[in-house]
């Protein structure tokens, strides 16, 4: 007895795969949360959460592979999870203009370090690219 699911055009055939994949990241949000909860850890269980799969999905490529059906639709609607912050940005104008500086140099201090991080994984990498 064969319990395949025919293939057909469309969608059906990713949402079990999909479903798998969404479930996995819920699972380790959960396993991120419980982490940061024991460990009384000063940030998110979602971050520790991606840090987990990160981690692991060096070590095992197939594991982070089995995010990717979940990963890749809310990375193509990345843009629809920045309307919150943004209308919570100016529904509280007033304490975003009195916090103004510091705003500034954590978002200039952060797009520093990414650009600089950014240089020397790529030197790195080409360095790498030639030796090889």
């Amino acid at each position: 007895m064969s319990f395949d699911v025919p293939r057909t055009r469309g969608w059906a055939p990713h949402v079990p795969a999909a479903l798998a994949a969404l479930t996995l990241l819920l699972g380790l949000q959960l396993l991120g949360t419980l982490l940061v909860d024991l460990a009384h850890l000063p940030v998110p269980g979602a971050v520790v959460g991606l840090v987990v799969l990160l981690v692991v999905g060096a070590r095992f490529p197939g594991f982070a592979r089995r995010a990717e059906p979940a990963g890749e639709p809310l990375l193509k609607h990345l843009q629809l999870l920045f309307v919150p912050p943004g209308v919570g940005a100016l529904t509280q104008w007033s304490a975003v203009v009195g916090s103004a500086g510091p705003l500034a140099l954590a978002v200039g201090g952060s797009f520093a370090l990414g650009l600089v991080t950014a240089g020397v994984v790529l030197q790195r990498l080409l360095r790498r690219g030639r030796s090889a």
